[in-house]
């Protein structure tokens, strides 16, 4: 059996913002306890050479419900770098897209299937269909960011772990288990 477009996307969006928000949550709780102002966390980053926290959260919106908008559109850019939240702002706005992903139908993102998206960024000029979009770029770029910003916080001592990143997985019934 194969994953459907929307299963492919919006489901693994949904899961990983999901996370992410708990990861915030967490770095919220953090900062109360030590007494550190959570707005300084959002220009931390892993490596001077890295971009901060604040660009990892506006990516990631970018590279999923940015991303469901750019295969209905057709054309994709880079993510708005214009863009400026403090730490509150940014949890809102993953929060803000998270309900937009939770708001697609099924049969709207399947209906996707076999489109086009031309991604334009810097000069450079990539044409995918869209399953190749998100299989080959948006998703290894949505998980890559959401990746840096759970490390960010962990590095920064917010008490996350691997449980907190994946979130709720989606498990099935088995009859290879007893339920006794």
């Amino acid at each position: 059996m194969s994953l459907s477009l929307y299963q492919s996307t919006v489901q693994c969006y949904e899961q990983t913002i999901s996370a992410i928000l708990t990861c915030f949550n967490k770095g919220r709780k953090f900062c109360a306890d030590n007494n550190i102002n959570r707005n300084k966390l959002i220009d931390s980053r892993l490596h001077g050479s890295m971009l901060p926290l604040h660009f990892q959260i506006i990516t990631m919106v970018h590279f999923s419900e940015g991303a469901i908008k750019a295969a209905e559109k057709g054309v994709v850019g880079g993510p708005d770098m214009a863009l400026e939240f403090d730490y509150d702002e940014l949890q809102a706005y993953l929060e803000s897209s998270l309900l937009l992903l939770g708001a697609f139908e099924a049969s709207e993102i399947n209906a996707l299937a076999g489109g086009e998206v031309i991604f334009t960024y810097e000069g450079i000029t990539l044409p995918f269909k869209n399953e190749d979009f998100f299989v080959t770029y948006s998703l290894p770029n949505f998980y890559f960011h959401a990746t840096v910003a759970y490390s960010i916080l962990r590095s920064l001592g917010v008490p996350v772990g691997i449980a907190n990143f994946l979130g709720r997985v989606k498990t099935t019934p088995s009859l290879n288990i007893s339920t006794q």
